[in-house]
């Protein structure tokens, strides 16, 4: 099928491998050529949605801290991102305007032996005919529930694959808590006029001009962060998919949700979303061979 730009979104809770998971396929299919054939890839991270440090909401922990939110969809700039998304699908390449900043944090080993993506390569090249692109969309909050007028529901629809990555709450504690902090936009730019990227509202963005956005700072997380905000943010907005039919989350709080939750590794197959192997337990040599097969299946056969 030729000429295709496909989006396939990679989501999950904090610290499940998303990142790690989108830059392993983007090795593996980026750049395949053949006779027939010519694919290109690339990443989106939905962390470079953010808005200005200055723009992220504020929550009240239970112990009565007021902390900064960085883990709700309130701290994204949804438009933005919604915008990129269109653009992506309609000209097969990444705005100009999106300068990622993600690429700046700390990468860790994926632990997959090089073996095993040059095995991966060589499938991909023998699959793939035509010309098109793919690009690897990976972010913490991307899909929506069924109703149609969920803030998230311009970007869930604009990915065509949709792939999930559960993990237990032990290993996204240990990991996210492991992080030295995250790279962040800066504080807002002072400027009168037109809508620019981190002022919020629903106006067009220029995605063909260059990336002026300001300076950058870093992010921390405070003592007690994954369990205050992170866990119960994860499990407040994927309970629609994580509880099942959602029976009773309607005016639950969070701490009733986390504990029907248990470990968050319960996930539904039912709605769309592939669900990675192992219930988060897998290496991720496996989960990258299912991604493999599963991007393959959908942009080759036009099938999932």
């Amino acid at each position: 099928m030729a000429n295709k730009a496909v989006i396939v979104g990679i989501s999950g809770p904090s610290s499940s491998g998303k990142t790690t998971l989108a830059r392993l396929l983007q090795r593996i299919f980026n750049g395949t050529t053949t006779p027939t054939a010519h694919l290109n890839t690339f990443i989106i991270h939905e962390d470079d949605f953010y808005f200005p440090d200055d723009k992220i909401p504020y929550t009240t922990t239970a112990s009565g801290e007021t902390i900064q939110d960085w883990d709700t969809a309130a701290a994204i700039d949804l438009p933005f991102l919604s915008q990129a998304l269109q653009y992506v699908r309609k000209n097969g390449t990444l705005p100009p305007r999106l300068r990622s900043k993600e690429d700046q944090n700390d990468r860790t080993d994926s632990g997959v032996p090089e073996a095993t993506i040059r095995e991966l390569r060589s499938v991909v090249q023998s699959r793939i005919n035509g010309v098109g692109s793919i690009a690897f969309l990976e972010g913490f909050l991307l899909f929506a529930p069924p109703q149609e007028d969920h803030v998230l529901r311009s970007v869930h629809d604009a990915i065509q694959l949709r792939v999930f990555l559960p993990a237990a709450y032990g290993l996204v504690k240990e990991r996210r808590e492991g992080r030295s902090g995250y790279v962040t936009v800066g504080s807002a730019p002072v400027q009168e006029g037109e809508r620019e990227v981190g002022k919020g509202g629903d106006g067009e963005i220029d995605l063909e001009a260059e990336d002026d956005r300001p300076p950058q700072n870093f992010w921390v997380d405070p003592p007690g962060y994954v369990d205050d905000v992170v866990w119960p943010r994860y499990v407040r907005d994927h309970s629609w998919l994580l509880v099942g039919d959602g029976d009773g989350v309607e005016g639950e709080d969070d701490a009733e949700l986390v504990r029907r939750v248990g470990d968050g590794t319960r996930v539904r197959t039912d709605v769309g979303i592939e669900v990675a192997p192992g219930a988060g337990s897998a290496e991720m040599e496996d989960v990258l061979r299912w991604a493999v097969d599963l991007v393959l299946r959908f942009y080759v056969d036009g099938r999932q």
